[in-house]
């Protein structure tokens, strides 16, 4: 889905261009590694947008060339769209928690019905 943030107009003399990026891997003991979005718009405003599924990490910010009133945000992706706020070591759980692999299913099509009845009767279960 394509995940967007907004930003208003602001002075190009003093704030860069606001940017977007997804977390796309996160090394222990490092830095978060990140793919990056675009902004469409200009100096009047215009909106950050990336493509990102479902629990994705996602940072946005902006620059002040003053170094006092720049944002750097990070945000995790909701069912509905909506990105929700959070910091940064919420951030690095959620993203650690999305990595974990499921457990696979077994496939019980290659699986005879003798050796299932045979494994069930090998660890004791009543029938």
């Amino acid at each position: 889905m394509r995940v967007t943030v907004h930003y208003g107009s602001y002075n190009q003399r003093r704030y860069g261009k606001p940017w977007i990026g997804k977390i796309t891997s996160w090394p222990v003991g490092g830095k978060a590694e990140i793919k990056w979005g675009s902004y469409l718009g200009d100096d009047d405003g215009g909106e950050c947008e990336i493509e990102a599924e479902v629990g994705d990490i996602i940072r946005s910010g902006q620059k002040d060339g003053r170094g006092n009133g720049g944002s750097n945000d990070w945000f995790v992706v909701n069912s509905d769209g909506t990105c929700s706020c959070i910091d940064q070591s919420e951030a690095r759980v959620a993203y650690n928690s999305k990595q974990e692999k499921p457990i696979s299913a077994i496939d019980f099509s290659k699986v005879s019905d003798g050796e299932l009845l045979a494994e069930v009767i090998k660890r004791g279960l009543k029938l």
